[in-house]
């Protein structure tokens, strides 16, 4: 009992800095994907560039066995922490046989390893940026919430401002330092009746998601009104959306994954599609020790007392004889 008490003191005196102040929620509960395992956007407002957090990172000797703690509960220790920005928008499709749009690019997954101490942490979990878009999706960072120390990801992300414009047929997203660029939408080149292509690969090692596949036009041989892939990110990149009646639109990228971009026509033209959102992982290698709980040491047990007399003190034995 008297531990668990030390425990919920400490975690106390932690915890209400940062949650005193009321203006952003509990990532346990707003941003936790318990299905994947991580932390990402949810529901995002239609403009929002970013979602933040607060996690709590528990004492060591912190138990989970209090119903007050929500999952998942996180102790002080040494953390594999894999995190990914927003990946970029798919570029609309033009009118008038214009050509498709361009994929969106794919952001750079990081992974690093990190010890986090007990304390209040920060999650700046950027918006894939929306179809139509030209440029990256929000990026991503995990913070020391009281101390504003960067401990993984994009500095100053929960800062950053998007500089986008709108994006037609065209070039395939640019891909940023250890991304992946979005394929290019059909007819986007100098030359005519040039193919759609599909996303670039990730440039992470340990990262495998699959780059979007261009779309497709049936009855020519070209897909030149097809929308380009989205480059892949730690998600996968989302199709490239066909120049075919009935078809289905470009499709939307996963976990930094770009868009796919929309496809072209003679009358009307595809939007393209949204990035993936950007996520935060974290896994525990080593756990920090709990204190060793304190050793009171005993007083020595007092002395037996004899109720005998001394030897010398008892009356000597008469001879019967």
């Amino acid at each position: 009992m008297k531990k668990d008490r030390l425990a919920l003191l400490l975690l106390a005196c932690t915890a209400a800095p940062a949650f005193a102040q009321g203006a952003l929620p509990q990532c346990e509960s707003a941003n936790y994907d318990k299905a994947r395992g991580i932390f990402t956007v949810i529901s995002p407002a239609p403009d929002a560039v970013n979602q933040q957090c607060l996690l709590t990172i528990h004492p060591a000797q912190a138990s989970a066995s209090s119903a007050q703690y929500q999952t998942p509960f996180l102790v002080e220790g040494s953390y594999v922490i894999e995190l990914s920005g927003g990946g970029g928008g798919g570029g609309s499709g033009a009118m008038r046989d214009g050509g498709g749009g361009g994929g969106g690019a794919g952001a750079a997954p990081l992974r690093t390893a990190q010890y986090l101490s007990a304390g209040v942490y920060k999650l700046t979990i950027g918006v894939g940026a929306l179809g139509g878009q030209a440029g990256a999706g929000g990026p991503t960072s995990l913070t020391n919430y009281n101390t504003g120390q960067l401990i993984a990801g994009f500095p100053g992300a929960d800062v950053w401002t998007p500089r986008t414009q709108t994006a037609v047929a065209g070039q395939g997203g640019a891909a940023k330092s250890g991304g992946s660029r979005g394929g290019s939408g059909g007819d986007s080149g100098p030359g005519s009746e040039e193919m759609a292509q599909a996303g670039g690969a990730s440039q992470t090692a340990g990262f495998s998601g699959t780059a979007g596949q261009a779309g497709t036009e049936s009855g020519r041989n070209a897909q030149a009104d097809a929308g380009g892939g989205g480059g892949a990110g730690a998600g996968s990149g989302g199709a490239g959306g066909s120049a075919i009646v009935g078809s289905s639109a470009a499709g939307a990228g996963d976990l930094g994954g770009g868009g796919g971009g929309g496809r072209g026509g003679l009358s009307t033209a595809g939007t393209g599609a949204r990035g993936g959102d950007g996520f935060i992982k974290l896994a525990l290698q080593t756990a920090a020790a709990a204190p060793a709980p304190a050793v009171v040491e005993r007083a020595p047990a007092a002395a037996a007392v004899s109720t005998e007399p001394p030897v010398s003190a008892r009356p000597a034995k008469r001879d019967r004889n």
